[in-house]
């Protein structure tokens, strides 16, 4: 993918874009007052409040979407709840099983998703015609750990210069804000 450029083809600024953005109160981090306090305890990373022109934007983008899907496409709007309750996720299975296994790059300090690893993998090899033996195999959103550990061997030996610097899968269960080692 190409490096992203303004409108006069300079090097796009992200950092520059939301420090203005903020500063002109588009958005800011919710519950940010508290982040500060000695007692909080916590991630809200991800979670943002929109100001005046954050509202507006935010607005104008639905109302375009509106007109396109709703009245052009004749699709019918449905406005749900944001909030899901915790026996309808455990119901679902979500909150016992889930679990996004992770692999760190320990040279970039990334986390990546180990099902997403390997299925880019394959799908590299199969792209180049490299078929290994068919048999059944552990669903990736079903493995354990030592399945994952096993599994990213296996590609290691295949593509070493792209796992040289993994660490073994951490788990990132729904229940738990951090990562952790299989439990």
């Amino acid at each position: 993918m190409a490096p992203m450029t303004t409108l006069k083809g300079g090097p796009f600024d992200r950092t520059l874009f939301e420090s203005v953005t903020k500063r002109r109160f588009f958005f800011t981090e919710s519950f940010e007052i508290y982040r500060v306090a000695p007692n909080f305890q916590g991630d809200n990373r991800g979670l943002y409040d929109y100001g005046p022109p954050g509202c507006a934007l935010q607005a104008n983008i639905v109302d375009l979407w509106r007109k396109h899907f709703v009245l052009e496409e004749n699709m019918l709007e449905l406005d749900c709840t944001v909030i899901t309750p915790e026996p309808v996720l455990k119901t679902s299975g979500h909150v016992d099983k889930f679990a996004d296994w992770m692999c760190k790059d320990a040279a970039r300090g990334e986390y990546l998703r180990a099902d997403h690893l390997v299925e880019n993998v394959l799908a590299s090899r199969l792209a180049r015609g490299v078929n290994g033996p068919s048999k059944n195999s552990p669903k990736l959103d079903e493995a354990t750990a030592a399945e994952y550990q096993n599994i990213l061997a296996k590609v290691a030996t295949a593509a070493p210069s792209l796992l040289r610097t993994l660490s073994c899968p951490l788990s990132r269960q729904a229940s738990d804000s951090n990562y952790s080692a299989d439990r």
